[in-house]
């Protein structure tokens, strides 16, 4: 067997509006200038990926607290210095090539997603680099793509795909009482609208008929509301030649339509015919990913409903993932005899505060932050705390089988003596003004 080369991780891990279709009608979306430092900063999760010998390019400068906090947690992360520059990650790589090149030789590239920058970046620092053309990507992580899967294998969970202003009424009329909008190329609760009223419908209407009218395509998938009783994604990867193995069972906590986290499955908590479901449905997928040209992870979102109907598939994402990350923690963990949880955590952040270095000193002090002899938590990101008054706390909980709600409960208290506020109810220290628009 040939030894393991290192990899040079990148991101940025935001990727879906890239490829989005610039004829699209979009969506009402809700977001804001904090919102989208955070999103960058989120390709610091990407350090639970490092292995020995890795490297790793970000958006923003890795605070040394961050980076000392994962070695000890048993990630070795190792930043390339960022350097002067302006634009997004790749472009300021790509314009100090000369000085990166020799830290990273010898490496593989490994994006967050295929993008055509990446064969570029590749290239400019002579690095390995294999992937699917940035147009298959683009293709198989879109939704309509995946929805004609579900429709020609004829499992549960397929919606239907609309063209026009008349088709959308129709199908929303069809579809009862609660009925969910999704774009194509939406990601984590900025592409699905539920529509609850005649009210709510006839105002996204208004708004996709004035881009209509100015030329734009409308492509949207329109689907049922599923009483859910558990959100499951099944995680693939396929290799170059077409083969394909399972890594991994997750159950995702999702708010709404927004992703709070994902932690490890009792297989023991499905039924037979579930887990035989699931698998079924996942490899099937992955035969049609390869043969419309794509290799590499895989990430299928699916559900449970109330009533025991498995929806294999609601989307696909052929990329790296969320649950890549906490798949990573999970056997990171596996190794002493722990559990790992992933946790996202919208928080407000008290004026004037420098949260990170306090959090962590913190935790150390209580003998709470992970270091791989104790269950604790661990930052798995840094500068989603540092772009603003708002922010996100990314944790990687190690736990004992059964304690992750008290570690985190732990961790939580601590974040609020640093002025880091959760947002969510279920949290200690909840905190949202009245005048918060979200309330």
């Amino acid at each position: 067997m040939e030894p393991r080369k290192s990899s040079l991780h990148v991101g940025p891990v935001g990727v879906e509006d890239s490829w989005r279709p610039a004829d699209l009608a979009l969506l009402p979306r809700i977001g804001s200038a904090h919102g989208s430092a955070i999103a960058q900063a989120l390709d610091e999760v990407l350090s639970a990926l490092s292995e020995e010998g890795d490297r790793l390019i970000t958006a923003f400068e890795l605070p040394p607290g961050f980076v000392e906090a994962m070695r000890a947690a048993g990630f070795p992360v190792d930043p390339v210095p960022r350097g002067d520059g302006v634009g997004g990650v790749v472009a300021r790589t790509l314009a100090q090539a000369d000085v990166i090149r020799p830290q990273v030789a010898g490496m593989t590239l490994r994006p967050y997603a295929a993008r055509p920058e990446y064969e570029d970046l590749a290239s400019a620092l002579d690095l390995a680099y294999t992937a699917p053309t940035a147009e298959c990507a683009m293709r198989v992580n879109s939704k309509t793509w995946s929805n004609e899967v579900v429709l020609a294998h004829g499992w549960n969970g397929a919606a239907w795909p609309v063209t026009s202003l008349a088709e959308l009424e129709r199908r929303v009329a069809q579809a009862g009482s609660v009925v969910l909008l999704k774009d194509p190329y939406g990601v984590s609760g900025q592409g699905t609208l539920a529509i609850r009223s005649k009210a709510a419908y006839r105002s996204v209407a208004r708004h996709l008929a004035r881009q209509v009218d100015r030329g734009k395509r409308l492509e949207l998938l329109v689907q049922p509301l599923f009483e859910k009783h558990r959100d499951i994604s099944s995680h693939w990867h396929i290799c170059p030649n077409g083969s394909v193995r399972s890594t991994g069972l997750l159950e995702n906590d999702v708010e709404g339509f927004r992703y709070r986290g994902s932690s490890p499955v009792d297989p023991e908590s499905f039924r037979r015919q579930e887990l035989e479901h699931i698998d079924t449905a996942g490899r099937t997928l992955c035969k049609e990913l390869f043969a419309a040209g794509y290799f590499g992870p895989v990430d299928i979102d699916g559900l449970i409903t109330t009533d025991g109907t498995v929806v294999p598939c609601l989307e696909v994402n052929a990329r790296v993932s969320m649950g890549t990350v906490a798949l990573a923690l999970t056997r990171h963990a596996a190794r002493l005899g722990l559990r790992a949880t992933l946790e996202f955590i919208n928080v407000r952040l008290d004026a004037e505060a420098r949260p990170f270095p306090s959090f962590v000193n913190r935790l150390d002090d209580a003998g709470l932050l992970y270091r791989r002899q104790r269950p604790g938590v661990v930052p798995v990101a840094a500068n989603t705390l540092t772009r603003g008054e708002r922010g996100r706390l990314v944790l990687g909980v190690f736990h004992p089988p059964g304690d992750a709600a008290r570690v985190l409960r732990e961790a939580i208290g601590i974040a609020c003596a640093c002025g880091i506020h959760p947002e969510d109810q279920r949290h200690p220290c909840h905190a949202r003004p009245t005048d918060d628009p979200e309330r």
